[in-house]
Parts: structure tokens; sequence; C-alpha cells
């Protein structure tokens, strides 16, 4: 039986460094992540936070030792783990991950939320570039939302969804056949409208492509496995469920691209939610089991249009299997109500209406945007940077190949909003807006209030001098005699409506846990 789908988003970002010749990527991120943490009163002389690595194992794989590594627990010290570390107020993970800073939402319940929560961590990462030129006076750095420097390496934009134990085992490890199915094609084929688009092949050789949809397909080279930074998987194996494994699980995707577009990354978000319900389900009772997904996921990003070969010898474009997922999607309805995707009829619309401005655009064998009736440029971060790409080499009669294009491709991602190509455009009113200022806002200092995000970052809020450790499913309170620790186990409880009167009561976390033990919290 499916459940909530949970979501949540993990956002690396490329960093650049002017006016420093010393400072290094991971010195700069380190900078950026405390001047931040110093300013919600998180470096405070009594308040000693750390992240709890304890239940972090990413070198345990889910389909057993034979594929896993014995590396031992990973050991980091106290002072290194305040340095990189910071749990925020909202929820959210800001840190340093080896050389660049990442942003990691708070669990959400909705794409919607999921979507506006991933949009106020570029907001956080502005602040604390604004609050290092305190710090570092006469350095200059700028963050890119992107997934590759054009020079070969390639960066996450990761997603993760909570799944039913039972059907995350069966999906992905008894008989994973039914992922192969459906739930690889979808991945593979939704980047027609989840790609973020790449000039080149996004190593600087220019060899294939002159213009590539998705900026991850050419770093993904695996269906199943555990690496982050080469021989890439589409699903990441980990077995690190941060949640009570005997009833849930995490599925942890790393081949998407990272979105600016507010309509592309709801409906990346949303439809998958879908697809993993059905999954659940056992809904879908097609195969569209690809060939060669690794192949084709490569095909697709150099040619949107093209068709792929499926194991049973057809051949079918990105579109039409999208189209035959959304068609089950259309029909379906989760066995428990309680469960059902919010917004599920707005996904549907968005899908629909997406694939058919595909089906009617129409590209020049030089990449040039002939036909758009559906105005995709507005809402699909690929297809408008393509647009602005072209408004260049038509304006500076420049070919594909021009040195220039990478720099035009990369400063779409700048997240400064006077610099960055993507926000400029988007003030000009050339892309549409899906979410409010005020909902963006809202999660800067707030954590969704249906999820167990609100329990762990109203502890931060309101007791930060009296927790010593916390990670996604634990809070732990140092009482002088004695350490107390609050496992949060379920990511669907913690949340505002279940706990809001019990710490309008609390002065203190030992009232805060006594509550808790009295029983008295509402069901």
């Amino acid at each position: 039986m499916s459940i909530p789908k949970i979501v949540g988003i993990e956002q690396e970002y490329a960093i650049k460094i002017k006016g420093s010749e010393t400072l290094s990527f991971f010195d700069a991120s380190c900078v950026l992540v405390n001047a931040y943490a110093r300013h919600l009163g998180l470096r405070d002389r009594r308040v000693d936070i750390l992240w709890d690595y304890g239940h972090e194992t990413p070198y345990q794989d889910i389909r057993g030792d034979l594929f896993g590594k014995n590396t031992g627990q990973q050991i980091i010290g106290a002072k290194e783990n305040r340095l990189i570390n910071a749990a925020l107020p909202n929820g959210a993970r800001l840190y340093t991950d080896h050389a660049h800073p990442e942003y990691s939402t708070p669990e959400c319940l909705s794409a919607r939320d999921a979507l506006a929560c991933d949009k106020a961590g570029e907001i956080v990462l502005r602040e604390g570039m604004r609050l290092m030129k305190d710090i570092l006076p006469s350095t200059s750095v700028t963050l890119y939302k992107n997934n590759t420097d054009q020079q070969g390496h390639s960066y996450g934009c990761h997603e993760n969804y909570l799944m039913a134990a039972n059907a995350h085992e069966t999906c992905l490890v008894t008989h994973p056949e039914r992922a192969l199915k459906t739930l690889i094609p979808f991945l593979v084929t939704r980047q027609v409208f989840a790609g973020s688009g790449k000039v080149g092949d996004g190593k600087g050789e220019h060899s294939g492509p002159p213009y590539q949809i998705s900026q991850r397909a050419d770093f993904i080279q695996n269906l199943f496995g555990l690496e982050t930074m080469y021989a890439r998987p589409l699903i990441n194996t980990r077995r690190e469920h941060h949640a009570d494994p005997e009833r849930f699980r995490r599925l942890h995707l790393i081949l998407g691209d990272a979105n600016l577009c507010e309509f592309a990354g709801f409906l990346k978000l949303g439809s998958t939610q879908l697809v993993l319900q059905m999954l659940e389900d056992d809904f879908m009772d097609c195969d569209l089991t690809l060939k060669n997904p690794i192949e084709a996921n490569q095909q697709i990003s150099g040619d949107f249009g093209c068709g792929v070969e499926l194991a049973d010898g057809r051949k079918l474009t990105a579109v039409q299997i999208q189209r035959e997922l959304l068609t089950y999607a259309q029909k379906f309805r989760p066995t428990d109500p309680s469960s059902r995707v919010p917004d599920d009829d707005l996904i549907l619309n968005l899908w629909s209406y997406v694939l058919d401005g595909l089906e009617q655009l129409r590209l020049s064998a030089d990449r040039v945007i002939l036909d758009d009736p559906l105005a995709l440029s507005r809402r699909l971060d690929w297809v408008l940077k393509l647009w602005i790409i072209n408004r260049y080499r038509e304006g500076q009669n420049c070919a594909w190949g021009h040195p220039l294009l990478t720099v035009l491709d990369l400063q779409y991602h700048n997240i400064d909003r006077k610099e960055g190509i993507f926000y400029r455009t988007q003030d000009q009113g050339f892309t549409e807006q899906f979410l409010t200022d005020d909902e963006i806002a809202h999660f800067v200092h707030a954590a969704p209030d249906n999820t167990r995000a609100w329990f762990r970052g109203k502890c931060l809020e309101k007791f930060a001098e009296e927790i010593y450790l916390v990670n996604w499913e634990v809070v732990g309170f140092d009482q002088g005699d004695v350490h107390r620790m609050v496992p949060l186990l379920n990511p669907l409880k913690g949340t505002r409506g279940r706990y809001q009167e019990i710490f309008d009561q609390s002065r203190n976390a030992r009232e805060l846990i006594d509550l808790l033990e009295s029983g008295l919290v509402k069901q």
C-alpha cells in the first residue's frame, strides 16, 4: 500500500572565488556556512550543536554486503563538525560538502512546499554571501545552481522520496524488474521537462551534440550503485534511510538537474511522487523496459525527439513513454486516500500540458526554436536557456562551439538576482513564476508544519542552547546530568498540529521531554 511521498532536495552549489589566491573552495564554503549560522545565533558561546553522523552509512548497500564497501564508520572530530555543519531552525541543513556549500531542504509533504524550500535555500545562500563580505571584504564569491563546470566535473541535485519499506525492498532488491519496467523509463525520459540544458558535452570537448537538454546525462554510467562522484548511478542504493527502516525507506535519486524554472521544478517532483505511488500500489501493468537505459538517457539528452529502443524491440520517443505513464496516473487513486499526493490534479494537468507542448515544439537542425506554441520557453529551463543562447548567437552571428556560449550557460545559473541570466530574464517577465515571493520567504525561517521537520526546527529555534546533537532522525539534549534523545523515526509525525501546544507550554527542553513522556500529545 502506498504511503505519503515526503520529498527533500540536496542541492550542491558551484563556487567561484575572486580576489584571493589563498582562499580554497572548502575554506570559502565554511566561511559562508558559519557566517549564516552566526547570523542566526547558532554560533553564540552557549550554543554548541554537533551534526550526528552516527546514522549515516554511505557505504552500505540496500542490495546486501556483496555490493557494499567495508570502510568503517566515518569519523569527524567535533571541531571540524562545527566548522562544516549548520542545522537550521527552518528544518534544513547548510553545510560544506567536500569543496562546495550544500543546502538540504527539510522534509516536505508536497512538491510545492519542496520547491519553495529549495528556492528559500537560494535566499539563504545569497544571504550567506552577503555576510561573507563583512568578513572578507576584498574577496568576491559567486554561487551557481547547476550541475557541471564545463571542465568534466559534475555535482548533484539529489532528490529523496519516502517509500514504504516493503515496496522499496520489492522494487529495488528482490524484484528490480518492476522498477525497470516503469520507474527507470520514467526517470530517463522525464528530462524532457526537468532538464536544465547544457552547451556541449560538459567536458570542454564539444565532441557531441552542440546543445543537450540534461546537464547530468553525460555523467550517469550505471543503473544502481553507491557512488556519487564517479561511476554515478540513476538510483543511489546506499542503505541510509533516515527513518525507521522496518516501515520506511529512502529512494535516493542523483540523476536529476537543478531547476531554476519553478514550473519545471514542481513538475519534476510532483510527477515523481505520483509514479512512486503507482509503483507501490503495483498499478502500472505496462512494460516500458529500455534496452539500454544509460544509453537512452544520453540519446534523449542530445535529441529529445529521438526514438529509444525498448527491450521488446519497439522504439518510442521520450514523450511517448511519458504519455503512457501519464495515462496511468490519470486513472490512479491510492489505496489509502489519506496518502494522496497533494495537488495531484494540478500535477496531472501540467504534465499533460507540457507533453502537448513538447509534441508541438519544433527545432531546426541547428537547434533554433522554430515553433513553441505553448510557450515552454517560459516554463522549462532547457527551452528557456536555448532561447536565450540562440538570441545571443543571432545577435553576435556566432556558431555553436564559440567559447562565450559556455559562459552564458554558466551565467544562467548564477543565483545573484542582478547578475544571473535566469533571474534577469524572470525580472523582465519572460518566465512564469509558479510560487509567490511570500511562499518562498516563509520557508527561509520556518519549517514545513506537516512533517517531522517542524519539530526539529522548533527545537533549534527555541532550545538551541540545550541541544548537543541533531540529525534528520534525532534531536539530542544536554541536560547536565544526562543526555536525552528524542527520536524522529517517523517523518510523518512531529507536526505542528500534534506538538504546538506542548512547545507553548515548555520553558526549556526538560519540560518539553516531560510533556512528551506524559502522553499528553494530541493523537
